[in-house]
């Protein structure tokens, strides 16, 4: 049975990424034929997105609605609005398989033939094992900050004030799976709860926390037109790091 062409490189307005052609070599490496990186990225920030994935990559056979909501607990109106991102990221296939009866056939689901994601995250593995050995930290922060510029084009209106770019920065979190959250009083205060890299970030800290405050700094650059500054404290808790935004001592290159 013939697969639907993946609808690859499409800007996925809500809820993630923009269609940007890669540039930059992102410390956690999934690579899909002529998808922009970031797209992936955002793909599969989100754990339910992960979780269909997880259970389509677990069998051969294609699984429609009802298996996929059995499988992941998700209900199916939720279901199609995952699988509409990950088929743009290339990585689902949908197949259409006829009914014994009389009607619409029905729409079955694979994961996509992927390109050695195994050994891919070993040489995600390499390269920050290096980087840490090497003490090359503040090369991870800068590579943030260019990661941080192609994922969000500075061309958006830029906040006066601490509180409009802390939403901003809310907002591109949001996207990228870190699960922020603002304190209850406190403006410029972000939690981020969730980490797409935790594993690797646990272990070399240095370089995967620095790489997230690069992003960070670049994001509160753009929102204040670089006025303002911010600082992380990861793993203030085992599953909580803080970001705080403030109003920067000397202008920030953005």
């Amino acid at each position: 049975m013939k697969a639907t062409a993946p609808r690859a490189g499409q800007r996925l307005d809500d809820p993630v990424g923009r269609d940007n052609a890669p540039s930059f070599l992102t410390i956690y490496i999934v690579y899909i034929g002529g998808v922009s990186d970031d797209v992936t990225y955002g793909a599969l920030a989100v754990p339910s997105r992960r979780r269909l994935l997880e259970a389509l990559r677990a069998t051969t056979d294609p699984l429609d609605l009802a298996a996929l909501s059995t499988a992941s607990g998700l209900h199916p109106n939720t279901i199609r609005f995952h699988l509409d991102i990950l088929l743009r990221a290339g990585l689902v296939q949908e197949h259409r398989q006829r009914r014994a009866s009389r009607g619409r056939p029905r729409m079955a689901y694979t994961a996509a033939a992927t390109r050695g994601d195994e050994n891919q995250a070993m040489l995600a593995g390499v390269l920050v094992n290096h980087l840490d050995e090497s003490g090359q930290h503040s090369v991870a922060e800068h590579a943030g900050r260019a990661w941080a510029r192609r994922i969000a084009p500075d061309t958006s209106p830029r906040p006066d004030d601490v509180a409009g770019a802390t939403a901003r920065v809310v907002a591109l979190f949001r996207e990228m799976g870190f699960d922020p959250a603002t304190a209850q009083g406190e403006d410029n205060r972000i939690d981020l709860r969730g980490c797409p890299f935790r594993a690797l970030a646990q272990q070399h800290p240095g370089v995967v926390c620095g790489l997230h405050r690069g992003l960070l700094r670049e994001f509160v650059a753009q929102a204040s037109a670089g006025t303002m500054d911010a600082v992380l404290a990861p793993f203030v808790q085992p599953h909580l790091c803080v970001a705080t935004i403030s109003t920067a001592a000397q202008p920030v290159a953005a």
